[in-house]
């Protein structure tokens, strides 16, 4: 069972599910639009995340995330969502306008739902146990890339600082919640600072690439669950005038 969890206001966050431990977070895609022109807007569609970039003047945009994954069984269900806005700074250099250099900073919202069948030790009954955690985060994300008609691939050093605002559970085992560090709402007492470096590849021709993601989720502090990489695979539709010049 994986699990994924929130942060601060409304930044990114994300829920994966899996099938026999918690994981109380997980990393979304990085949107790294490298964007070049006032006006070009870049839309990125994954298996999970749907993502948008607009370039509102020529060195200032302003971005969306959306982040939704879902699994349930018979005797197992788990859900969880994330929202993600940010605002940065872009500019292609130049002596190679091919050559960018971005960075974006935000805040983000989520909750996860999880739920699962447990025997009862002392009658051998089944039962259901259940929590639900919310919370959000604040982000910064700088990225350094090349984008071209055919190909873009962009680095990005991101930072997420994650506070888990609320914790519930019903019914759900003592033992269960001790080895996961929720017992007693320890989940919402620290903050947490993950640091999310992630490789970025685009490829296709002007207005629509294949990309692919790949990215490592590392715990700078507080001790939580969470997944040790992420990687994703979409569609990419851009939007701009420089492609065609």
């Amino acid at each position: 069972m994986r699990t994924i969890l929130h942060l601060l206001p409304i930044t990114a966050f994300c829920f994966l599910i899996s099938s026999c431990s918690t994981t109380m977070y997980v990393s979304n895609a990085v949107n790294a639009p490298l964007l070049r022109e006032k006006g070009e807007v870049k839309l990125n569609v994954t298996q999970n995340d749907l993502q948008a970039a607009v370039a509102v003047s020529d060195h200032v945009a302003i971005m969306a995330n959306g982040f939704y994954r879902n699994y349930k069984n018979d005797n197992y269900k788990h859900n969880g969502f994330q929202g993600e806005l940010g605002m940065g700074y872009f500019k292609p250099l130049e002596s190679n306008n091919n050559l960018i250099f971005e960075a974006y900073g935000g805040i983000g919202l989520g909750k996860v739902f999880k739920q699962q069948e447990f025997r009862n030790p002392e009658n051998g009954n089944l039962y259901l146990g259940s929590f639900e955690a919310n919370g959000g985060k604040l982000f910064v994300q700088p990225s350094f890339g090349f984008a071209t008609r055919f190909f873009d691939i962009a680095l990005t050093p991101k930072f997420s600082l994650v506070k888990y605002t609320s914790f519930s559970s019903d019914a759900y085992p003592e033992n269960e919640l001790r080895n996961d560090y929720l017992y007693d709402n320890e989940i919402t007492r620290s903050a947490y600072l993950f640091a999310e470096p992630a490789i970025t590849i685009r490829g296709g021709y002007k207005f629509i690439k294949l990309q692919a993601q790949y990215g490592l989720t590392l715990n700078m502090g507080n001790r939580i669950k969470h997944d040790p990489d992420f990687a994703s695979l979409g569609l990419v539709f851009d939007i701009a005038q420089w492609y065609n010049q």
